[in-house]
């Protein structure tokens, strides 16, 4: 069966955004007196959901729930954004337009702020669906949202594919009967993708066309 739609992932998948996230993030542990977290310590814990995130950074449980929400308020509020979109992206989502592939984002993101980095870094391209997270319930791996998705657009599991750049969008493509490609210029190793159940990879966002081209013709 050929590929009719792809579902991306977004941060570490289209958008570089971990320099908006450690702004925010340390803006906000501050205030509990925690220092500030580096780069790379807060790209660890990006994937499954901001309560995730604060927790592999070492912010008390107690404070979890009240400072996820204010990640969320002052992300969705952020001004002057650093995140970028990855090179070639942009020349993907064309082809895979032009090609007649149905496009659609589910993100860990909270939704008010994932609505917002499309409206800034993806405004030209045609999603038909966008899907974040709520604080306390994160999008992946759960396959409830995913499933809801292809159902609104009347989409075969074995039509779609799943691109992403971590282990939520591995799980989630698993429990959901899609196809899933993980990409190698996110957040994540090769290993820990593969230690994940990934088993098909993407170098660059041509490969990403490449696979659903081939796979269609």
């Amino acid at each position: 069966m050929k590929y009719d739609a792809v579902i991306f992932d977004l941060d570490g998948t289209l958008i570089n955004s971990i320099p908006d996230i450690v702004s925010v993030v340390n803006s906000v542990i501050e205030q509990i007196g925690m220092t500030e977290r580096t780069e790379d310590q807060v790209k660890t814990g990006v994937g499954f959901g901001v309560e995730h995130l604060l927790r592999t950074l070492g912010v008390p449980e107690q404070w979890n729930s009240p400072l996820a929400m204010e990640v969320e308020g002052l992300y969705a509020r952020l001004k002057n954004s650093k995140a970028f979109l990855y090179p070639g992206v942009r020349e993907m989502i064309a082809e895979l337009t032009g090609a007649g592939i149905v496009m659609g984002i589910l993100s860990n993101k909270p939704q008010r702020g994932l609505e917002i980095s499309v409206a800034n870094h993806l405004s030209f391209a045609d999603f038909k669906s966008i899907r974040g997270s709520e604080i306390g319930r994160p999008a992946k791996p759960s396959p409830d949202t995913l499933l809801k998705m292809l159902e609104e657009q009347e989409l075969s599991p074995r039509s779609v594919l799943m691109v992403g750049d971590g282990e939520p969008d591995v799980l989630v493509s698993r429990a959901a009967g899609v196809d899933c490609l993980s990409v190698l210029w996110g957040f994540r190793t090769r290993k820990q993708l593969e230690d994940a159940g990934a088993d098909r990879f993407a170098d660059t966002p041509a490969d990403v066309v490449s696979v659903i081209l081939k796979r269609n013709r």
